[in-house]
């Protein structure tokens, strides 16, 4: 037996035709379902890792594992908070004396 209670999926409140719902992917991605970027060959980095892997990439005759050796360097340098508060301090922008601002004050600033 067919459900008799009303459903209310052709009309809007206002008396508009709705279209019909095919789905949440649908809804989501469309008839042709999820597509891929039209640049997928080119990514741009999302950590500090691949900002360092990109630099390293543009040094011509490093090995392999002085790329390796080189990249855990410049993380690890990287994670220095007196790294952090030099690029802090060193920025240009109208933003950096916000970030000054913000900072915890705990470390003095570095005066290289």
């Amino acid at each position: 037996m067919p459900d008799a209670r009303p459903s209310h999926t052709t009309v809007s409140l206002l008396n508009q035709p709705t279209p019909p719902f095919n789905g949440a992917a649908t809804a989501l991605y469309g008839e042709r379902g999820p597509q891929r970027s039209q640049n997928a060959g080119r990514q741009e980095p999302q950590s500090l890792g691949d900002h360092v892997d990109l630099m390293l990439d543009r040094i011509k005759g490093l090995g392999r594992q002085q790329k390796l050796s080189l990249h855990n360097e410049v993380l690890r340098m990287l994670r220095d908070i007196q790294v952090i508060h030099l690029i802090m301090h060193s920025a240009r922008g109208p933003w950096s004396q916000q970030a000054i601002d913000h900072s915890e004050g705990t470390i003095p600033p570095f005066s290289g």
